[in-house]
């Protein structure tokens, strides 16, 4: 069966289309496009009068590919031709003295997105290090890391070169014959800037990508502001400021949401719950406390059960907007997001996983918030 038929047909409704599983389709339909997946974005500027991008919230605008830290001549080259460096006591980065690469779309100095940003966020010292063996020694990279271009990797998400974007973004894996089902690094992170935490975005809308909730230990420099104990997530539950998941939505779309985690409303979950406060389902620890779902009182002291060989989970904060309230401690506004059990770019574990996964369903990272293994962990 090939991918359009395991995937579903877009069915065509009031001039939109709309995913509908199990029913299988050659091509989508000319002149069509999906359904928005977003309920809601940024359609004014975050304050009124105030400067483009400009945010209340901390780390919303980057410390660099933004502002004044954007410079351009790291990744542009207007005729593919130097003979000299830009300033002689100044080398630029990815300043190939003399230029020795064809001329590219975009005007980029590589002929692929992919590999433009993989020539800095890969083996150096001076950017973040994204894939493989991170050349920064940190202990533990808020986002994990990518295996290499084009490489199936059951380890988390699998970067590919020469995909669609635009309209044909989706189709990558809804229509694709299977070998685009794969991402780049500008689909979730806006190489010019955008006033948002870790300039990330919306892939389909970026334009109406509002505030996230991720924060920075304000006392961290240089990549230790990378490190995943000097992050921490909050949320306001609105577009005011929404959590950091709410990029995930994008493409994994089916798996948060009532509709979806309890479709028919009895109370128990068909898919386990991911905070998503763009579509009103939002989840505490504390909630299922009472039919001995989840264990508020084992994930609030901290040891025991799950944590003595694993750090405690990451989880997003209802009601903070900083760092400091992004690190609170309490069942009743700690919520399971998708950045609790997976890593953004990819883990040394199994489906990106923020834990060792050895220990079939007693696993640390699920026995901190249920607290159900019959050991208890030193």
């Amino acid at each position: 069966m090939n991918t359009a038929s395991r995937l579903g047909l877009f069915l065509v409704l009031g001039g939109s289309l709309v995913l509908r599983p199990g029913v299988a389709s050659a091509a989508l339909p000319e002149g069509f496009s999906s359904s928005p997946i977003h309920v809601g974005g940024r359609a004014t500027p975050r304050i009124a009068g105030g400067p483009p991008g400009f945010s209340p919230f901390p780390d919303a605008t980057p410390v660099y590919h933004s502002g004044a830290l954007l410079i351009c001549s790291d990744c542009h080259i207007l005729h593919a031709s130097q003979s000299h460096l830009y300033q002689e006591s100044s080398p630029g980065l990815n300043e190939e003295i003399p230029y020795a690469g064809g001329a590219n779309p975009y005007l980029l100095k590589s002929p692929d997105s992919l590999d433009l940003c993989l020539s800095c966020h890969d083996g150096h010292t001076f950017a973040p290090d994204v894939l493989g063996v991170d050349s920064n020694a940190l202990t533990d990279r808020s986002a994990g890391f990518f295996a290499e271009p084009e490489e199936l990797n059951p380890r988390g998400h699998d970067l590919g070169r020469g995909l669609p974007r635009g309209s044909g973004l989706c189709m990558r894996c809804h229509f694709s014959s299977g070998d685009q089902e794969k991402v780049t690094c500008i689909d979730c992170h806006n190489p010019h800037g955008n006033g948002v935490a870790r300039n990330l975005q919306w892939a389909r809308e970026p334009e109406g990508t509002p505030d996230l909730g991720l924060f920075t230990n304000p006392g961290a420099s240089g990549m230790d502001r990378y490190e995943a104990a000097d992050v921490s997530y909050g949320t306001l539950n609105s577009t005011t400021l929404r959590e950091v998941s709410n990029i995930c939505l994008d493409c994994h779309h089916i798996f948060s949401g009532d509709s979806y985690i309890d479709p028919d409303g009895d109370g128990f979950h068909s898919r386990h719950p991911a905070y998503d406060s763009e579509r009103g389902s939002v989840n505490s620890i504390s909630q299922g406390g009472a039919t001995g779902q989840s264990a508020p009182a084992h994930w609030e002291a901290g040891t025991g059960s799950g944590f003595g060989t694993t750090a405690r989970l990451r989880f997003v904060v209802s009601g903070a907007t900083d760092f400091a309230s992004g690190e609170v401690v309490d069942a009743e506004t700690n919520g399971v997001f998708c950045l609790s059990c997976h890593r953004a770019h990819g883990s040394d574990q199994a489906f990106s996983l923020s834990w060792k996964l050895d220990n079939g369903y007693a696993a640390p990272g699920c026995d901190q918030c249920h607290a159900v293994a019959e050991e208890v962990a030193p």
